[in-house]
């Protein structure tokens, strides 16, 4: 893959030019000097505590050499350049004390992920798009949304009654009085009139539109570019959107006509730069669609787990709960949300998810695990009026076998495991007997 750089999370990223002859892996990548330096001024930017690329990226320098971590975001970045870096998930082995540095095999679990995660357009990721370890990412991201407007078409291209103001040679609609007499004056051929045209010239059309025009401009897939320019021959009554950020704020409170516009606006969005998962400033990239582990995980795991226990009811994000009562106001106070809330019949099991690294040979160091996790699964438990809480972990070489915890008033907690290669996960011992 031409111009296309891969790295995992807490990767490193250099200027090449401090080395000579200097080889990519995915703890470390080199860029030539400029695209460095657009990727530096962009973290920059972007340093303000607190936010979401201060988050995924630090910059630091070391002897003379300026280099960038990658904290634990993923996604795919483009330099001004067209250098195309893709931040793939580290994904520990438990058989090896190592990353697995199979790029394909990283690769796929990110798209996976990505086609559980909530409320996002990557459900149209398929198992063809997943297996396909040689196509870049954004490409992928590409062909998803071409798809999506395919569809579109298939179902008809919407068009609507909106306002036109024409100066014409009949009268037609409303005639404008002020404009005829400024314009028209000495020509008694011609009317300058407001009226309605039903007409393809929408917002949520342009907005398509630009995006295919986005998009034609950034594929190097000979399948892609040739669906970008039979797509743009259907939309050749529709402009390009001359005020993006105008279009973009028009498409809110849509009707239901146009439901099935909904995941190819939210690409379009995507690319863009109007909307995007993390949010960002600044022109010194092209692209930068980025995720952060922790919601993936989340979300790939509640899916799993749903799929594994259709008979079970699972919430996930539930919002019942305050933490405390402000007594002056008499209002609610931190509202908490656990990750998954699981009732049976006789059981009710509060979760949550943490992409953490932990060890189970670590027991002087409390195994690695936060303290405030314990303290938060704590809240939860006394609040849902829960005895059974889980943790689940990414599991790794150090954490293979499940970890079991008990609080002084008879509530457990049980950190588990959680294998991608099983994507499997025995809920607790209770569940067996439900």
């Amino acid at each position: 893959m031409k111009n296309v750089k891969q790295i995992c999370e807490y990767g490193t990223i250099w200027n090449a030019q401090d080395f000579h002859e200097p080889e990519d892996s995915v703890q470390a990548i080199y860029l030539e000097s400029k695209s460095f330096e657009n990727l530096k001024c962009f973290v920059a930017e972007n340093s303000d505590p607190g936010t979401e690329i201060e988050s995924a990226f630090s910059y630091h320098r070391q002897k003379g050499k300026d280099f960038i971590r990658v904290k634990n975001y993923v996604g795919v970045i483009e330099t001004r350049n067209g250098i195309t870096i893709e931040i793939l998930p580290k994904i520990y082995s438990a058989q090896k004390d190592e990353a697995i540095t199979e790029i394909g095999e990283s690769r796929s679990i990110l798209l996976s992920m990505l086609r559980c995660l909530h409320d996002s357009p990557f459900k149209t990721i398929d198992k063809a798009h997943i297996n396909a370890t040689r196509m870049p990412i954004l490409e992928i991201f590409i062909s998803m949304f071409l798809k999506e407007v395919e569809s579109i078409v298939t179902r008809g291209i919407k068009h609507f009654y909106a306002n036109s103001e024409e100066n014409q040679k009949y009268l037609k609609g409303r005639l404008l009085f002020g404009e005829q007499i400024k314009l028209n004056i000495t020509r008694a051929d011609r009317f300058f009139v407001r009226f309605e045209e039903f007409k393809a010239n929408i917002p949520q059309n342009r907005i398509l539109k630009s995006a295919l025009i986005y998009v034609a401009k950034k594929s190097k897939s000979t399948k892609n570019k040739s669906q970008i320019i039979a797509l743009l021959t259907l939309f050749e009554e529709v402009e390009h959107s001359k005020n993006i950020a105008l279009d973009l704020s028009k498409l809110n409170g849509n009707n239901r006509l146009f439901n099935y516009y909904d995941t190819a606006l939210t690409c379009a969005k995507l690319f863009l730069g109007g909307e995007s998962f993390t949010s960002y400033k600044g022109k010194n990239l092209n692209t930068a669609i980025l995720f952060p582990m922790e919601v993936l995980f989340e979300s790939y795991v509640a899916h799993k787990l749903k799929k594994q226990y259709p008979e079970l009811k699972i919430t996930t994000q539930d919002r019942q709960h305050f933490l405390l009562t402000d007594m002056l106001l008499k209002q609610n106070k931190f509202r908490i949300r656990p990750d998954l809330v699981v009732r049976t019949r006789d059981l009710l099991i509060v979760a949550d998810t943490k992409w953490k690294i932990i060890d189970h040979n670590l027991p002087g160091k409390n195994y690695l695990i936060s303290q405030a996790d314990m303290y938060q699964l704590y809240a939860y438990g006394k609040k849902y009026e829960s005895n059974h809480l889980i943790l689940i972990y990414p599991e790794c070489e150090t954490f293979t076998k499940e970890l079991f915890f008990q609080y002084d008033n008879q509530i457990t907690l049980r950190c588990i495991p959680w294998s991608f290669k099983r994507d499997y996960l025995v809920f607790d011992r209770e569940l067996e007997l439900v």
